[in-house]
């Protein structure tokens, strides 16, 4: 392809669903770009005032229309070559939906089922990727003031039917997974354990499945074939078109570390891995309702696949609570005020939860207008419902511990819990 028929292409450029987060260095600030499908492991960084030419990047907006909204606001004038430049920089990154990225992720996808097994994608970036230095980093998680110590679970030998752990990075939650996988240690082992996770980037199906083995540092996770089996035959199947979705997503990966660091070696036991990814809207915005009906067929489905598997499966929730500050949308860092503020609103949602209520969790949520970003409501609401019994009743719940991490320079701050359900 030429240039001027890329130039063409782009008459009308569409940013493809991309993450924002503020950046300071000294006095000067920007924004910077990524990609949370993992596509693109570029980063790119924009002064204000081009990070405000974002918005029209919207597939409406003609390239001329685009240098005439920075002239409204800025009262300059943007050169025709400038603009070119700045969109085919964009497009290089795969940032653009068009026909680089779409050849780009095809060939991804399948470079991607090729491999016999997911890729510990996250070894040596999120966590050690030398097992005796990784092996003393979980184990000092347990160990540390925060962390649960060594004594038993006062739950030991339960049935345990399902926790609750961040998915932020290591370093940041480290005791407070531990607080969640001190439970899953003590408890009496499952046939296998399916884990929920909240996926970073979209799917269209709202769910992500995949039969491929997890690769980490201490040893190789396995799937429980026979589970995805009777998921497929059960309705499933529609399930696992997006599992390239796994690639580059933590949420699984974070758990199948900790998992394998419990039994790896010991006691044989395999999972089931599903990214979700779904908002408050599914349940009712008009553009979003009809796609937000795969949430009620992902639950139909599986719940036949559990009657069907007829073993003891525990589930793992992976993800995090609120997002606050200006890294994911607030015009001002948090003060102390709205830490409290959000802590509040936490642990009463997470009430909802402890009772086994996934529909007030929800609504919960609604009514706030998911003003604090909730992460964890895919992977939580799903888990929830499919632990409830056909009476109304459901396995009751503990927040074992909460806890938040500033993420940047701003104070921009993650809010993350460990629970636990008999």
């Amino acid at each position: 392809m030429d240039t001027t028929t890329k130039l063409g292409a782009m008459e009308h450029p569409k940013l493809r669903n991309l993450e924002f987060f503020p950046v300071r260095e000294g006095e000067t600030q920007s924004v910077g770009l990524r990609d949370p499908q993992g596509i693109s492991d570029g980063i790119l960084f924009l002064p204000p005032n081009i990070f405000y030419l974002v918005q029209f990047l919207d597939g409406a907006h003609t390239r001329n229309q685009i240098a005439g909204e920075y002239l409204k606001r800025f009262g300059e004038l943007l050169m025709p070559n400038w603009v070119d430049k700045f969109l085919a920089d964009l497009d290089e990154k795969l940032f653009l939906e068009g026909e680089r990225f779409d050849a780009a992720q095809r060939w991804m996808v399948e470079a991607y089922r090729a491999e016999p097994a997911r890729p510990a994608a996250f070894a040596g970036k999120s966590y050690d990727a030398d097992p005796g230095k990784l092996t003393a980093q979980l184990g000092g998680f347990f160990r540390s003031d925060e962390g649960p110590g060594t004594k038993p679970s006062e739950n030991a030998g339960k049935a345990l039917k399902a926790v609750v752990a961040p998915n932020v990075e290591f370093s940041q939650a480290g005791p407070i997974y531990a607080w969640a996988y001190k439970e899953v240690r003590d408890a009496k082992a499952p046939d296998v354990f399916v884990i929920l996770g909240a996926a970073r980037g979209i799917i269209e199906s709202l769910f992500a499945c995949t039969d491929k083995d997890f690769e980490t540092p201490l040893g190789l996770v396995r799937t429980d074939q026979d589970f995805l089996r009777l998921f497929r035959e059960q309705g499933g199947e529609p399930f696992f078109a997006e599992e390239f979705v796994h690639r580059k997503d933590h949420a699984i990966e974070f758990q199948a570390v900790f998992l394998q660091h419990l039994f790896g070696g010991t006691t044989p036991f395999t999972i089931v891995p599903v990214l979700c990814s779904f908002s408050h809207l599914h349940f009712g915005h008009p553009d979003l309702v009809k796609q937000g009906e795969r949430i009620g067929q992902f639950i139909e489905a599986f719940r036949k696949t559990l009657a069907a598997f007829g073993k003891e499966v525990c589930f793992i929730v992976s993800g995090d609570l609120a997002h606050i500050g200006m890294r994911y949308g607030d015009i001002k860092p948090p003060t102390d005020f709205s830490f409290h503020k959000t802590m509040q609103a936490d642990l009463a949602m997470l009430k909802h939860a402890e009772e086994g209520k996934p529909d007030e969790v929800l609504q919960f949520i609604r009514q706030e207008d998911d003003a604090r970003r909730i992460g964890i409501l895919p992977p939580l609401y799903t888990m929830l419902k499919l632990l409830g019994n056909s009476d109304g009743t459901a396995p009751q719940g503990t927040v074992l511990r909460y806890d938040r991490a500033t993420v940047d320079q701003y104070n921009s701050t993650v809010t993350y819990a460990a629970m636990a359900f008999y």
